[in-house]
C-alpha cells in the first residue's frame, strides 16, 4: 500500500479530558435535581464506538491501490549473499524497453524498500549501460505489511475504546466520591449514601481489569510495531532507476542487476556441548538470518559469508618507535596513568530438498552456501551449517589468586585449522544448560570452558609477606611473599586440575627475581601452571614462594 504512514500508539491510548461538572447551589430544586441524576442507573461499561469511524477486524483484508504504470515492481532475486550487517542481491528479470525522453531507449528497475541505490550495478548481454538515474517512488508493501497494518490498526481502535473507558470510569468515580448535593432531605441523602457506596465498589472492581487490558494491549502494539519495522514497513519510498542504453535493442531485454540491502544481514550461533565421560563436545553451527526488504525471497540462493564487505582494505600505517626520556613524571604518576583498551521468526523453506550447506573458502573470507531457499519479507530464520563431535580432553582450571572456583574445560585439538566468526554460543554440559557466552575460533586448538564445578575448589592463603633490606655497601631490599595451594576434590572419582598463577615478571633490569615451588610450575605466556591429579575425597597442595630484590633507593611497586 503506497505511502502510507506508520502510526504510534501514543494517540492511541491518550485518555479523553472529561470536562468537570458543577451544580450551583440553588436551593432544595436543585439538590434534588443533582441527587436524581446521581441516582439514576448507571449505564453500561462498554466503550462507546466512534462516530463515523466503520468497525474493521484486526484481521481484515485491506485493498490496496494498484501500482502506477509508469512504475515496475520489485522483481524477487535469483540469489543473495548475506552478511553480517547487509545483503548482495543479485536479480535476472527481462524488461521492456521504452523511448528515453532525451532519446534513446530506456528500461526501469524498481529496488525493493531499504536498497542502497549507490551500489546498483546493471548488466546488459550483448549491450552497455549508457547511464543510470535514481528516483524516489512509493514503496511497494507486501501482503505481510499491509496484514500488520490492518492488525496494528484494530488493537490502535481497542486499545482507544479502552482508555475512553478508564477516563470515564474515573471521572464518575470522581463524581460518587463528591456529590454536588446540598440541603437535600435526609431521606434523599441517607439514599444517595447507599447509592454511592454500591456505586464506588463496582467502579474500583471495575478499574483494574480495565487497566490491565490497557496494559496487554500496549504490550501488543509495540510487538507489532516492531514486526512491522522488520518487515520494511518503516519505509515510504523506494528507489527506481531509470537505465539508459548504450545502443538500440528491440523487444524484452534479459538483464541482472545486483544491489546492497541494508535491512538484512545474519549472525552465528552456536551450541556447544560438553560430553566428559565420553571424552568429545558435540558441536552446532548456524547462521541466523533475516531479510527486512519487501519482496519475498522465493526459491532464491542463499548463501552466507563471514565478513562484511569492504571491511579491512589495507592495513593500518605503522608507528613510529621512539625511545625518549619521560620527562615531569614522577614513577607514581606513570602508576596512576590507565592501561590500554585492548583493541519471532518466520520459518525459512528449503526448495527441493537442498543438501546439507558446503563451504566455499575465499582468499580473505568463507562463504556458506544455502542452496534454493524460500523466505518471505521481513522474514527470518535459522539454518544449521555444521555439526560436529570433536574428541577432547577434560579437566579442570583453577586460578585460585582471582577466583577459588574450577572450572570444566575441555582442551579440543582438530585435524585442520577452522574459522568461525564471533557469534552467541549456548553451552551445555551433560544435558543441563550452564550459560551464553561468545564463541569464535581461528585456529585448530582451543580450550573450552562449561562453567564453573561445586565439587572442585582451589584456595590460596598467603603464609607470609615481609619486606627487608639487605647488603653493607650496595644496599637491597627485598619482598617475598609465601603462600600454599589447596585444590580440594569432593567427587568420588579423580579429577586432573590445572592451577594457574600469574608468573611475576620485571620491569627494570635492577630488579631480580626468584621463585621456589612444590612442585615445579611450567611457564606458559607468562602464567605458573601446575598440573595436578587429585584423587576423589582428597586434596593437593602447591608451596609457592616468590622473592624479589631491588635497589634501596627504588620505589618498587610489588603488583600483588
Amino acid at each position: 500500500m503506497a505511502g502510507m504512514s506508520t502510526l504510534t500508539i501514543r494517540g492511541a491510548l491518550r485518555r479523553p479530558t472529561v470536562p468537570s461538572l458543577s451544580f450551583p447551589a440553588c436551593g432544595i430544586a436543585s439538590a434534588t435535581l443533582a441527587a436524581a441524576l446521581l441516582l439514576a442507573p448507571l449505564a453500561g461499561q462498554a466503550a462507546p464506538q466512534a462516530q463515523n469511524t466503520p468497525a474493521v477486524p484486526a484481521q481484515s483484508s485491506v485493498s490496496v491501490p494498484s501500482a502506477i504504470a509508469a512504475d515496475p515492481l520489485p522483481a524477487a532475486p535469483t540469489s543473495v549473499v548475506l552478511y553480517p550487517r547487509s545483503a548482495r542481491v543479485t536479480v535476472e528479470d527481462r524488461v521492456s524497453v521504452e523511448a528515453a525522453p532525451g532519446g534513446g531507449q530506456a528500461f526501469q528497475v524498481a529496488l525493493p524498500a531499504g536498497a542502497d541505490p549507490a551500489t546498483l550495478s546493471v548488466t546488459i548481454p550483448g549491450n552497455g549501460v549508457a547511464s543510470v538515474s535514481i528516483r524516489e517512488a512509493d514503496a511497494t508493501e507486501s501482503s505481510r505489511v499491509v496484514r500488520l497494518r490492518a492488525e496494528l490498526a484494530g488493537l490502535r481502535r481497542e486499545a482507544a475504546s479502552v482508555a475512553g473507558s478508564i477516563a470515564a470510569t474515573e471521572a464518575r468515580m470522581t463524581l460518587w466520591s463528591k456529590p454536588p448535593v446540598t440541603n437535600a432531605p435526609t431521606a434523599d441523602l441517607e439514599r444517595l449514601d447507599a447509592q454511592m457506596a454500591r456505586r464506588l465498589a463496582e467502579l474500583n472492581a471495575t478499574l483494574p481489569d480495565l487497566r490491565d487490558k490497557e496494559a496487554v494491549l500496549a504490550a501488543r502494539i509495540d510487538r507489532l510495531e516492531r514486526e512491522l519495522n522488520e518487515a520494511g514497513g518503516a519505509a515510504r519510498t523506494a528507489p527506481v532507476a531509470t537505465v539508459l542504453l548504450a545502443s538500440p535493442a528491440r523487444g524484452p531485454l534479459a538483464v541482472s542487476y545486483v544491489y546492497t540491502l541494508r535491512d538484512a544481514g545474519w549472525r552465528p550461533a552456536y551450541r556447544l556441548e560438553a560430553f566428559p565421560d565420553k571424552g568429545s563436545v558435540g558441536f552446532t553451527f548456524e547462521a541466523q538470518i533475516r531479510q527486512g526488504g519487501s519482496v519475498d525471497w522465493n526459491g532464491a540462493r542463499l548463501s552466507v559469508a563471514t565478513v562484511e564487505p569492504g571491511t579491512a582494505l589495507q592495513p593500518p600505517p605503522l608507528r613510529d618507535w621512539q625511545l625518549r626520556p619521560i620527562l615531569g613524571v614522577t614513577p607514581m604518576a606513570m602508576k596512576a596513568a590507565p592501561a590500554p583498551v585492548a583493541a519471532e521468526s518466520m520459518a525459512l523453506r528449503a526448495d527441493a530438498a537442498p543438501s546439507a550447506p558446503s563451504m566455499d573458502e575465499k582468499a580473505t573470507y568463507e562463504v556458506w552456501d544455502l542452496g534454493p531457499r524460500t523466505l518471505p519479507a521481513g522474514g527470518s530464520a535459522r539454518v544449521a551449517l555444521r555439526g560436529e563431535t570433536w574428541p577432547a580432553t577434560f579437566r579442570h582450571t583453577v586460578r585460585p589468586a582471582a577466583d577459588p572456583r574450577a572450572f570444566l574445560t575441555a582442551s579440543v585439538t582438530l585435524p585442520e585449522p577452522r574459522h568461525y566468526p564471533t557469534g552467541e554460543a549456548l553451552y551445555v554440559a551433560d544435558g543441563a544448560s550452564v550459560g551464553s557466552a561468545t564463541f569464535s575460533l581461528a585456529e585448530d586448538k582451543a580450550d573450552i570452558f562449561f562453567g564453573s564445578d561445586p565439587m572442585v575448589s582451589a584456595t590460596m592463603r598467603l603464609d607470609e609477606r615481609k619486606s627487608g633490606r639487605e647488603g653493607l655497601v650496595n644496599k637491597q631490599q627485598t619482598r617475598t611473599w609465601a603462600w600454599t595451594i589447596e585444590v580440594a576434590n569432593r567427587r568420588a572419582t579423580p579429577v586432573s586440575v590445572r592451577v594457574e598463577d600469574p608468573e611475576p615478571q620485571p620491569r627494570d633490569t635492577a630488579i631480580s627475581l626468584g621463585v621456589e615451588s612444590d612442585p615445579k610450575p611450567a611457564t606458559e605466556n607468562q602464567k605458573l601452571v601446575w598440573t595436578l591429579d587429585v584423587a576423589p575425597r582428597a586434596a593437593a597442595t602447591i608451596r609457592h614462594t616468590v622473592r624479589a630484590t631491588a635497589p634501596a633507593d627504588m620505589r618498587l611497586d610489588d603488583g600483588r
